[in-house]
């Protein structure tokens, strides 16, 4: 008989690093593939366990194999503090799964930092979690809900203006309908001008826009709240729909952006817009040492900030990633640039986002870092108020220690370094891509991992000695 479906496999067949679900099914022959994010295999008994690792962004090669060999020294610490707990329960397992779906380039920080934190502090999430990230959120969970509350409408929104707008609908009519909108509506025709002035290539640029905000309307990540375990064929739909949208294939390795064969109607439109407009091939820009080739020959600033325009559209939102914190942002840049022929907005500071970003995740892994290595609250908040950083980390540090409180268990030290790795090494927006604000505050004496650094420090001199 198969073992329940949604069931954790046993803790003592699962090796640190990694977690495993039952998918409630049996298979009469020997089952081992790669289902994107995950593992598809089965045990002796025939049992069909979805398999999946700890840490962000590590996923299987086709034939469904692991690379251990790629692991940092940091994931191999976290991996022995794993080894040397007891048995661990339910709660903390689907709760270690959780921290491993939170991505820092998410819509949802702070607020999805700060569910795992109060989680942390009482050991198991409370009923439903938010969804955390645009791959691997609800990795065993049995619900999950949205930090963005009506982005899918929003998303449709936008789908219909811009569609009322080629229509020839007046500004004033359109508000009518969607008032809730006005602002955007009110910029978006300022920027665009006269419908019947559009030149083909602006028209042509539309449609591109209006390809990628059809797909949202339809198929946001905002949406797609179910395991994901329960989401492999809305993956696979997402592989041929992005492959109609951009000039690659995309697979379980590149979905989240790389080279490959152009196909689709999106590239087929690309190509057009470039004819016309007399630009170079038009590269989304993941393609960067060919878009900035390609940038590079071009002399005149006015054909210039239209080819940036033309790849930051082809690029999509980080292809297909409207759970990306500046979705919104890109989707108004896109028509500022469509209209106006420049892509930046001067009503918008630049890099505000990542500047915010930034300065969030320091502050929480500082906070985690020095909780961690026992650091009192207020001798830390002493020290930080004789050093200016550039900015306040105070906030963030008081929700680590407020949410973790007083008591150090070896599961909560373990789940708090799990967290504090996924903030600072994450590929896909995590501290280590902030590189100017580390050295600046580094510069200052301040730094994010001075607790790994004295467990390194502490299990060298053992081995010494």
């Amino acid at each position: 008989m198969a073992k329940k479906k949604d069931t954790l496999v046993p803790c003592e067949k699962v090796s640190p690093g990694y977690e495993e679900i039952y998918l409630g099914e049996i298979s009469d022959t020997p089952v081992r593939e790669s289902q994107m994010v995950s593992v598809l295999y089965s045990d002796e008994e025939g049992n069909l366990i979805s398999q999946w690792c700890t840490f962000p962004w590590i996923f299987p090669d086709e034939k469904g194999q692991w690379k251990e060999d790629a692991w940092d020294d940091a994931v191999k610490c976290l991996n022995k503090m794993q080894s040397n707990l007891r048995q661990l329960n339910d709660d903390i397992r689907l709760l270690r799964c959780h921290i491993t779906s939170l991505i820092p380039c998410d819509s949802g920080l702070p607020v999805t930092i700060d569910e795992l934190l109060f989680a942390i502090g009482r050991g198991k999430l409370e009923g439903s979690s938010f969804k955390n990230g645009c791959l691997c959120s609800g990795l065993g969970c049995s619900r999950l809900k949205t930090s963005q509350p009506g982005q899918p409408e929003s998303l449709k929104v936008i789908h219909e203006v811009l569609n009322a707008y080629l229509a020839g609908k007046s500004k004033q009519d359109t508000v009518k309908i969607h008032s809730e909108a006005a602002g955007f509506i009110e910029r978006a025709w300022q920027w665009l001008g006269s419908v019947s002035k559009l030149s083909n290539v602006q028209q042509k640029m539309l449609d591109r826009v209006l390809m990628i905000m059809d797909y949202f309307a339809r198929c946001s990540v905002q949406m797609a709240i179910k395991p994901v375990q329960d989401t492999v064929d809305e993956l696979k739909e997402i592989e041929t729909l992005g492959n109609d949208l951009f000039s690659y294939e995309v697979s379980h390795e590149n979905i989240i952006g790389g080279p490959g064969e152009p196909s689709g109607r999106g590239p087929r439109l690309d190509a057009e817009i470039a004819e016309l407009a007399g630009l170079p091939e038009i590269h989304p820009k993941w393609e960067y040492a060919a878009y900035k080739e390609a940038l590079d020959t071009l002399k005149d600033e006015q054909k210039q900030e239209l080819y940036k325009t033309c790849c930051a559209i082809a690029s999509g939102i980080h292809t297909l990633s409207d759970c990306h914190h500046s979705t919104f942002r890109y989707i108004e840049g896109w028509i500022h640039g469509i209209g106006t022929g420049r892509l930046g907005i001067p009503t918008r500071k630049a890099q505000s986002e990542k500047q915010r970003l930034g300065h969030m995740l320091f502050g929480y892994a500082l906070g985690l870092d020095r909780w961690l290595a026992r650091v009192p609250l207020q001798f830390l908040l002493l020290d930080l108020g004789h050093i200016d950083l550039g900015f306040d980390p105070r906030n963030n540090i008081i929700r680590v220690y407020a949410c973790l409180g007083e008591e150090v268990t070896p599961e909560k030290e373990w789940l708090a370094a799990c967290l504090w790795y996924n903030l600072v090494y994450n590929q896909q927006g995590g501290l280590i891509s902030h590189t100017d604000l580390i050295n600046q505050c580094k510069n200052k004496g301040v730094t994010v991992d001075g607790w790994i650094d004295s467990v390194f420090k502490n299990d060298s001199q053992k081995e010494i000695w």
